[in-house]
Order: structure tokens, then C-alpha cells, then sequence
């Protein structure tokens, strides 16, 4: 059954490049298609996301000449950015799904790596020219799209970039995302034409197929707006901001887009901005000097390529595929994290990583009934979310830092990284008591998890490590106070 329904998948990407509409299983309504075209969707940015975040956390080390470090400390900002923004788009597609009355998708894995419209196989790596390439080729625009910015750009920087990716980056980059893909690199921009096509067609996606009163729990820019942007500087141990020592490049800041819909046309409104901010010639010409992530990549790409035979490494020793599970009969089982002591802190990134997954979707539940700067249990797990990002980010940095083995440490010795390892499921309890039980018992876990690390005689980070068992402690006092909220209001209603 899995067989067919993949081999389905492949005859839908193949019909993507003819004239005719894609095929569909004769079972399926062609919303049921929409939905599942949006759901890869949704997984491919999720994806996405999360191998960016990787490649901007393994830039940086002593290792990088002083001459260079502003520009590498670029390259991070600039991926850093491109990863909030496809957070945005995460994001939006789960509004449109909520639209159409389906269940939204925060999974990442869920269908075969080979499925068509995927852009390349899911590979957590340090920044390298290889991998550039397959991110330059996803978000890379049609070639007509291309061409046309010559014809309406007058940036001549901008047009040599372009003129040297066509006459010689593109073949070179092809050549390494045809040799990364099983069943042939795809650019995400092609995937979104389908959907697009689709939702556009009254014939075939029926008024009727647009549910709006579900506005009202969908994501919000008022939620991810100014007032909660992560801000893409590093942080330290402690949770906080480093001062920014260099100024930085202002295309570098992250451009959020989340739209909420009601009707087919802020639908179709919607997919054109986050296709368009990712695979742009440039993002919007004419309205804004930023950069699509398709230029952002090139650009890191083009200059990546001129320092790669000076004899130095950008990023730090981080592996391919870390991992936590030491599974040989596993299939490619990637990486094992084998020190103790750098497991354990990688087990508490899986679990602030879970938490975050959850409290997302979580938000999709709760409707917006005051205003977003008001106290409410929406903008209560918002803040959340927030939290745990800046957790993972932190945790991810100690990470980088830590030893891959218990072998004995050195300048040249390797690095263990984030795992970015999923949950064995991400669905939420049934009930809203059981959801802040599952809360506060995932607290509960981390807070272990935060002792055993508080044990151990390093005490760099013993002040994060503090920090967020405090933190965690109140927020399992906020969330039984939920509880006896929600008890009381059943008492209540009966």
C-alpha cells in the first residue's frame, strides 16, 4: 500500500512538468490532494529550517582569521534570518491548511526523502560548498523568472552575481543536487506553483472548501510580530543577548511573513509572498531592498567559493547527522554523540525541541479572544514558544563547544552538534488538562535531566543550567494553576 501511494507521488512530480493537471489517486477529492500537497509543504519548510539553523550554528571558532570573521559572522546572520523567515512560512501553510478544515502538520519526516517535490535528501551538516549547493538549488527560481530580472534590476553587483551563477555556478550546483538527491533535486518554487494552480481553480477547490471561521485560531503576525521576534544575535550561557561588537549587514535582518486567511484570495495572496521571498530573483523589486533566500544563498555561495583554497575552515568541528542513539542495525543511523557528558546536554536540546513542537501546536487550538499584549493562555504559550527557541539556541551553542567523544580535547578535536531529533509523536492529549499534565511533566524530565548536568564538575554553564531549572520550576506553578482552573470551570458547567 505505502508502495503505491509513493509510486503515486513520483507520477504526480512527473506530471508537474507537463502541460496537463497532476494526476490524482481516484480515492482522493482534489481537496484531499490540496491537503496533501500542503502537507509536504509544510514538512519540506520544516525541514528546511532545521538543516539551516545547523549550518548558521557550526560558523564561527578561533579557527577563522580575524580578516575573515565579519564576513562569516554575515554568512550565520544572513542564515539565521532565512531560517526565521521559513518559520514564517511553516507557519502560513499551516494557516491555509486550517483553512481548508485539515489537520495542520508541524512533522518533518513523515514521507520518504524520494517523495517528489523534496528537495534533496535531510542532511544536518556543517556549512560546506556542497551544501550551499542543494540549498542554493531549492529555493533556486525558474529560469524565465531569471532572465527577467535582468531586464528590471539595475544593480550591477546583483547582475554579476547572476551573470557568474548562470555562466558558472548553476551546472557546478546542479551537478552536486542531482548527485545529493535519490530521485532528482526539485526546487521548492515548483512544488508551490502546483498548490498555487490548485487553489486558484474554482472548478476544482469549491468555495465551499474554505472554512473561515477558523481565522481565529491561526497563526498571527500580531503573535510573531516586533513584539516577539527573536532577535538573531547570539545569546550566551546565561540566555542573554550578546552585545553586537560588529555591525551588521542590514540585507541580514529576517523579514517574517505570516498571513492569516480567510478566503481563497488571501490564500493565494499568501503563497505568492512566502514562494516569492524564497525563491526570488530579488524578494520584491520595487518595494523592498531585501533579499530573497535564493540571493542570500548565492551570495554566501559566490563568496564561499573564492576563500576555499586558503587553507581555512569557516565552521567549527560539528558532525553530519549528530545523534543521541547508538542504533547500529538502524539505516543510516547517522553520527553518535558519544561522550557522556555532551548526550545528556543534547537529551535536554530533544526535549526543549519537543516542547517547542508541542506549544506550537497548541496555539493552533487556543482562538484569539483579547488582544495579543493581553494576558491570556494564547499569549501565554506564545511566550512559550519563544522561550524554547531561545533555549534551543543556546543549548545548540554549548553544543558546538562540547567534545564528540571522551577523548582527550583539543583545538582540532571533533564537536558534537544539535540533533534536531523528533518526538516519537507530536500529537497532543485529547483533553486541555492532559495537554498542561504533559507539560508539566516534560518540565519535570527536563529538570532531571538539569541536575544530573549540575553534577558535573564543568561549571561553565552552570548559571544557563540554573537558570532554566528556576524558570521551569515557575512555569510548572503557572501550569497547576491552569489546571485548577480548568478544574473549577468543570465543576461549574455541571
Amino acid at each position: 500500500m505505502r508502495y503505491r501511494i509513493y509510486r503515486h507521488l513520483r507520477g504526480v512530480a512527473a506530471a508537474a512538468t507537463s502541460a496537463g493537471p497532476p494526476p490524482k489517486r481516484p480515492e482522493m477529492t482534489w481537496k484531499d490532494h490540496l491537503v496533501m500537497l500542503l502537507h509536504i509543504g509544510a514538512e519540506i519548510e520544516h525541514s528546511l529550517m532545521v538543516q539551516y539553523l545547523y549550518a548558521a550554528y557550526s560558523l564561527g571558532g578561533e579557527q577563522v582569521p580575524r580578516g575573515h570573521r565579519l564576513m562569516v559572522r554575515g554568512w550565520q546572520t544572513s542564515i539565521l534570518a532565512v531560517a526565521k523567515e521559513e518559520m514564517g512560512h511553516f507557519l502560513t501553510v499551516q494557516n491555509i491548511l486550517m483553512l481548508l478544515g485539515a489537520p495542520i502538520n508541524l512533522n518533518r519526516e513523515d514521507l520518504p526523502w524520494d517523495v517528489p517535490f523534496y528537495p534533496f535528501p535531510f542532511r544536518l551538516e556543517p556549512l560546506t560548498l556542497d551544501s550551499l549547493a542543494c540549498y542554493v538549488y531549492a529555493e533556486m527560481p525558474a529560469s524565465s523568472e531569471l532572465a527577467a530580472a535582468h531586464g528590471t534590476l539595475r544593480d550591477k553587483k546583483r547582475l554579476e552575481r547572476y551573470r557568474h551563477f548562470e555562466e558558472i555556478d548553476r551546472e557546478l550546483i546542479t551537478q552536486v543536487a542531482m548527485r545529493r538527491a535519490t530521485q532528482g533535486p526539485h526546487r521548492v518554487g515548483a512544488l508551490y506553483d502546483e498548490i498555487i494552480n490548485l487553489v486558484e481553480d474554482c472548478k476544482r477547490i469549491p468555495d465551499s472548501a474554505f472554512q473561515e471561521h477558523t481565522f481565529a485560531t491561526q497563526a498571527s503576525p500580531d503573535d510573531w510580530g516586533r513584539g516577539y521576534q527573536p532577535d538573531p544575535r547570539l545569546l550566551d550561557a546565561g540566555g542573554s543577548l550578546k552585545p553586537s561588537s560588529q555591525p551588521v549587514p542590514p540585507s541580514s535582518s529576517a523579514h517574517v511573513i505570516i498571513d492569516r486567511v480567510a478566503t481563497r484570495k488571501q490564500a493565494v495572496a499568501a503563497l505568492k509572498a512566502i514562494s516569492k521571498q524564497g525563491e526570488a530573483p530579488i524578494f520584491a523589486f520595487g518595494e523592498t531592498d531585501e533579499l530573497s533566500h535564493f540571493d542570500r544563498f548565492l551570495e554566501i555561495y559566490q563568496e564561499f567559493d573564492r576563500i576555499k583554497d586558503e587553507g581555512w575552515r569557516p565552521t567549527r568541528l560539528v558532525p553530519t547527522n549528530p545523534t543521541t542513539l547508538n542504533e547500529p542495525d538502524v539505516r543510516d543511523p547517522g553520527t553518535l554523540i558519544a561522550a557522556e557528558h555532551s548526550r545528556q546536554w543534547a537529551g535536554l536540546f530533544n526535549l526543549r525541541y519537543r516542547l517547542l513542537l508541542k506549544y506550537l501546536g497548541h496555539t493552533f487550538r487556543l482562538a484569539r479572544v483579547t488582544r495579543a499584549d493581553t494576558p491570556n493562555l494564547r499569549a501565554m504559550v506564545m511566550h512559550r514558544v519563544f522561550g524554547e527557541m531561545y533555549n534551543l539556541k543556546t543549548i545548540a551553542g554549548i553544543l558546538t563547544r562540547l567534545p564528540l567523544s571522551d577523548e582527550v580535547a583539543d583545538a582540532d578535536t571533533p564537536r558534537a552538534g544539535p540533533p534536531f531529533e523528533m518526538p516519537y509523536t507530536l500529537y497532543l492529549p485529547t483533553t486541555d488538562a492532559d495537554i498542561w499534565i504533559l507539560y508539566r511533566d516534560l518540565l519535570e524530565g527536563s529538570q532531571e535531566i538539569c541536575r544530573i548536568l549540575l553534577d558535573h564538575p564543568d561549571t561553565e554553564y552552570h548559571p544557563y543550567l540554573t537558570a532554566l531549572f528556576e524558570l521551569d520550576g515557575q512555569a510548572q506553578k503557572w501550569i497547576d494553576q491552569v489546571l485548577a482552573g480548568l478544574a473549577a470551570t468543570e465543576r461549574y458547567s455541571e
